[in-house]
């Protein structure tokens, strides 16, 4: 009886520790759910208006009003034809012209910029680099006058140039930041072998530490893409000419023009966002390890 007793106290926090691991996995599973419920509730609401554009697209006008959620009875491509023919083509060049050029002077001076704070420190760095960073701090819409007037001074105005040194200065905080917190983690070891290869500081940085870095580039790259293809301010207050008009601002001119065709609208919407989806599917396996690697360490 007694034995049978002490047996039976003996196996109870066996028991006890058994409940509380099926608690710990009920509770793990039960978080689990709720986190994909979350993302597919959240992919249905901002993935949906985009598949819904894209089917639009291929409707005719009539179609469209006539049934606007379901599939179309014939697939269209003349809308994406008419789209480019009505100006959607050179606006969306000259988008890409400016954002490609400032994209890639970005990525040359803020590598630059942050490979010689991260390999070269000096006395009051630090200092300078924080205040560098407060950069992001500063509302851009609040400079567009003096920008404005500046551009007008110097005789940039209505040119490409009004819009290129603006792009580089405003998205440069974030890609140094990215950069500087990558180039602090590369091992010392990697330069001083460079080094006794006969590699200078430059040679460094263009055979060594520039290759290295494709992660962070291709965050940068994602991160200023989206945010200079996407603006609509400065290119309204810097440019008056048609010729140079970009895309947010010939979009707003071509719906204003086609109001009523909700599927020819469609079309150009689908053109427009093309660019940006295939560059992201292009670099997304770099962003992660980008944000990660380029994140600064206590």
């Amino acid at each position: 009886m007694l034995r049978a007793h002490a047996g039976a106290h003996r196996q109870q926090p066996k028991s006890t520790g058994v409940s509380s691991e099926r608690r710990f996995f009920g509770q793990k599973t039960a978080v689990k759910f709720l986190l994909y419920a979350i993302l597919l509730t959240h992919l249905v609401f901002t993935g949906y208006p985009f598949v819904w554009m894209v089917i639009s697209s291929f409707k005719s006008n009539k179609e469209y009003f006539a049934n606007p959620w379901g599939l179309p009875s014939e697939w269209r491509f003349d809308n994406f034809a008419k789209a480019w023919s009505e100006g959607i083509g050179g606006y969306l060049f000259n988008s890409l012209y400016i954002t490609l050029f400032s994209v890639i002077g970005l990525l040359i001076v803020a590598t630059l910029i942050g490979f010689y704070f991260a390999a070269r420190p000096f006395k009051g760095s630090g200092l300078l680099l924080g205040m560098f960073f407060l950069g992001m701090l500063i509302p851009v819409h609040s400079t567009l006058i003096p920008l404005f007037m500046i551009s007008n001074r110097i005789g940039t105005y209505d040119t490409f140039w009004a819009l290129f040194f603006p792009y580089i200065a405003f998205n440069l905080p974030v890609a140094v930041f990215l950069s500087y917190g990558f180039f602090r983690e590369v091992p010392r070891e990697i330069e001083e072998a460079a080094t006794v290869d006969g590699c200078g500081i430059y040679q460094s940085f263009f055979r060594v530490y520039f290759p290295l870095a494709k992660p962070v580039l291709a965050t940068v790259t994602i991160v200023s893409f989206f945010n200079i293809m996407n603006d609509f301010v400065f290119p309204l207050v810097m440019i008056s000419k048609e010729s140079l008009k970009t895309l947010p601002i010939g979009l707003m001119m071509f719906k204003g023009n086609f109001s009523a065709d909700y599927s020819l609208i469609s079309a150009a919407l689908v053109i427009t966002t093309a660019p940006i989806l295939m560059l992201y599917m292009f670099l997304q396996k770099y962003v992660h390890k980008g944000v990660v690697a380029g994140s600064v360490k206590g």
